[in-house]
């Protein structure tokens, strides 16, 4: 068998930034920033180490639930108008993620995730680190944003399900979903839709209430 050397090697080639990110600096994303928004010093925040995410802060969870209730925010607009929707989605017009993550707390995070991680990775430090991550800052960004599309699409389609069984309009989701996150592993998140059972009984019997009223006041038994 023939194989062109160059061809090859294009193939084999690994970039810096392959495998940059694993779950262990997505939570570490999400603690920084957490840490950047309560005004505290970089030296002060946790470094969440690869196979330890049991010994993680409770804040990651904390910070990562706003990406399912951008979720719920996100299935609110879909449901006016599905196609319509995905199809902004495809081609960017609509980019719930993009808005998510390029805010100064993310990018500064992302930053300060990235010079950690070179650091450890190629045992650059100080200036140098800063200017390397500011290279590469592009790339590890774009797989953030890979990351939590492919999570929020994801949770989109489950709590559309549970909502669907559960016969409640989608335009008063964000009054009976609270999304939290229960479980982070290397393999994924686990978690709970978290519904408002009360609301959820209120919100039945004002559709009940108002199809009678609808049934009993409708001019066509005229």
């Amino acid at each position: 068998m023939f194989i062109r050397d160059d061809m090859d090697n294009k193939k084999q080639k690994k970039k810096r930034t392959d495998n940059f990110l694993t779950m262990a600096e997505m939570c570490q994303i999400f603690l920084t920033c957490r840490y950047i928004k309560d005004g505290k010093g970089d030296e002060f925040i946790p470094l969440i180490e690869r196979g330890k995410l049991h010994k993680m802060p409770k804040e990651v969870a904390d910070e990562m639930d706003a990406i399912f209730q951008l979720a719920v925010k996100e299935l609110e607009k879909w449901h006016q108008a599905p196609e319509e929707f995905m199809k902004k989605l495809e081609t960017g017009e609509v980019d719930p993620i993009s808005e998510f993550i390029d805010t100064p707390e993310m990018r500064n995070a992302l930053g300060n995730v990235a010079m950690r991680r070179l650091t450890i990775s190629e045992g650059i430090r100080g200036d140098e680190a800063y200017e390397e991550a500011k290279k590469i800052l592009p790339e590890v960004r774009d797989q953030l944003h890979a990351f939590l599309l492919e999570l929020l699409l994801g949770t989109m389609g489950k709590l559309g399900n549970e909502i669907s069984k559960r016969g409640v309009p989608f335009d008063r989701i964000t009054e009976i979903m609270n999304p939290r996150i229960q479980v982070i592993s290397d393999r994924g998140i686990a978690y709970e839709s978290n519904f408002d059972e009360e609301k959820l009984e209120e919100i039945k019997k004002d559709l009940k209430g108002a199809e009678t009223q609808k049934v009993k006041f409708d001019p066509a038994w005229g």
